[in-house]
């Protein structure tokens, strides 16, 4: 992914955090997990989903 189409993606988050917010309230629920499983020694898993996400917009923001 260069830097522009990321640049989009994130944008599009943003975008879709304001317009739908209530799409995202796992996000406030997932600091608590984050936290947990970085007590435990654990990798927190919070950085997979938002991979899997961030890959999910770039299949659906042109990248002009």
């Amino acid at each position: 992914m260069t830097n522009v189409q990321m640049v989009k993606c994130f944008n599009e988050w943003m975008r879709r955090f304001i317009e739908t917010p209530e799409e995202f309230e796992r996000e406030f629920q997932s600091v608590n997990e984050f936290l947990r499983e970085e007590s435990d020694g654990v990798e927190p898993s919070y950085g997979e989903a938002c991979a899997a996400y961030l890959t999910k917009l770039s299949s659906e923001v042109r990248a002009d």
